[in-house]
């Protein structure tokens, strides 16, 4: 790989060496519920590295050292303590050529899939400076205490590169460090000194004159931003109050989760029997049916879970099953039509009619 690993940690950068400034950010997630009211969460900081060692900057982008072409990839990992990840800020600059975006995204894996991914327009990037830049995100959920990666990339142009600020000190974030592919993402390595230890001239920091152990591992300059996931609402229940045993009712549920979260019911129907629903969307009424075989009072009990297994407050519906009337009720008719002959039974039907 010749000199490019002294490129990536020494900071014969485009950028190094130059002033970084921090701006203040207030960020919040907005949702409209299904009759327009606006509700805001908060989100918090979560995982950060802000530390930075003077003209320690890497490149993204394509480099050309000598007459070799280097597509460079850099990640930074970390460990959330949030459910939720609302969006990071990178400590960053660009070139003055660079053109194309920077792609931003979150993985679980180097290799894998983005979870989530954003296109910064170089605009929004400062010119031959560092300052933090805020990359906004879809909430996307997480797991805490699970190891993830800010990636950044950009298109393989010459002269099309940004810079990333980052420190010497493996030990100014415990929770993840640098890594860096040169070959468009394929592999990667977090190793941030020379594989040949016995040969100086790959790891001398420009402005220290320093070596590093072959062990050590950097961190770049970033913050994520998170929340905690909200429960969905206790679902509205709708339907019959009554009927008969025997027969067929339909019920009508629905649920509006704070985030906006694809949700599924589960339902115990008070007869023994419990129901649990697709995922459907927030704020989507669902129908369920179900039959009561028996006489008796029922209490309909639903909860609404979210994907990631959150479960709301329980509501309740009360129905009443009355008294089967099927065998009878040839014979009440027969004595509906002869009440003269019955007279007494006239009290008696009528009180069977009404239950």
């Amino acid at each position: 790989m010749k000199k490019i690993l002294l490129f990536l940690i020494v900071g014969i950068v485009v950028l190094g060496g130059l002033g970084a400034g921090v701006r203040s950010i207030d960020n919040k997630t907005q949702l409209i519920d299904k009759v327009g009211v606006i509700t805001l969460f908060d989100d918090e900081l979560d995982q950060s590295q802000t530390e930075i060692t003077e003209n320690i900057t890497l490149p993204v982008g394509q480099i050309l050292l000598g007459e070799d072409v280097y597509n460079i990839q850099l990640a930074q990992s970390f460990i959330p303590a949030k459910e939720v990840i609302t969006r990071v800020e990178l400590l960053i600059g660009k070139n003055i050529t660079a053109t194309h975006p920077l792609i931003v995204s979150i993985r679980e894996e180097l290799t894998d899939e983005d979870i989530v991914s954003v296109s910064v327009n170089p605009e929004q990037v400062p010119t031959q400076v560092f300052d933090w830049v805020e990359v906004d995100f879809n909430d996307t959920h997480i797991t805490i205490g699970q190891t993830y990666y800010i990636v950044a990339l950009t298109e393989n142009t010459t002269d099309n590169y940004y810079g990333w600020y980052g420190n010497t000190d493996p030990e100014s974030y415990p929770f993840g460090c640098l890594w860096y592919s040169v070959d468009d993402g394929n592999t990667w390595s977090n190793k941030s000194s020379s594989s040949n230890p016995d040969n100086p001239e790959d790891w001398v920091c420009n402005h220290e004159n320093t070596r590093f152990d072959e062990n050590d591992t950097w961190d770049l300059c970033f913050k994520t931003y998170g929340r905690d996931n909200m429960a969905p609402g206790a679902p509205t229940i709708t339907g019959p109050p009554s009927g008969k045993p025997g027969t067929l009712y339909e019920y009508t549920l629905n649920s509006v989760d704070p985030e906006n979260d694809n949700v599924k019911y589960i339902i115990d129907w008070g007869d023994g029997k419990t129901n649990t629903t697709a995922l459907s969307s927030s704020g989507q009424d669902i129908k369920v049916a179900h039959t009561w075989e028996k006489k008796g009072t029922y209490t309909i009990k639903a909860k609404a879970q979210d994907i990631d297994g959150l479960t709301g407050p329980e509501a309740t519906l009360s129905v009443k099953m009355p008294r089967n009337l099927a065998m009878n009720i040839l014979f009440l008719n027969y004595l509906q039509t002869h009440l003269n002959l019955f007279p007494i039974l006239q009290k008696i039907i009528q009180r069977l009619r009404l239950q």
